[in-house]
């Protein structure tokens, strides 16, 4: 079997397609491959995706870990970060096309994700 890079264009779009299942709902249907970290208030839940994204996500007031973060993570030669809102059933329908409209890309060079989060 060949090895296959971990950029490769195959390997990107075989991650493309698993997101794109992901969202579709099939994810209730067929095991997709996702990490999941929860746990007691600080029990370092926070250090799993500083480790695997190797970004330091902000601590103030323990904000980042009050609400689900899905990471969705890809190497690229410039380093971005697109932030997006999957509100929940209880919203209302007004609620929930505001909430899946909202879109924001940050630098992540200039502290951006701390700005956003907090």
């Amino acid at each position: 079997m060949a090895s296959v890079a971990l950029q490769s264009k195959d390997h990107r779009d075989l991650l493309d397609i698993v997101d794109k299942l992901r969202s579709q709902g099939l994810g209730r249907y067929v095991d997709l491959p996702e990490i999941i970290v929860y746990g007691d208030q600080s029990a370092g839940k926070s250090s799993v995706p500083e480790a695997i994204s190797g970004l330091r996500f902000p601590s103030k007031d323990n904000l980042y870990t009050r609400f689900p973060t899905k990471l969705i993570l890809r190497r690229d030669t410039i380093p971005a970060i697109k932030i997006t809102i999957t509100p929940g059933p209880e919203r209302t329908p007004s609620e929930r096309e505001k909430l899946l409209s909202f879109e924001s890309s940050i630098d992540i060079n200039k502290s951006g994700l701390t700005l956003m989060i907090d």
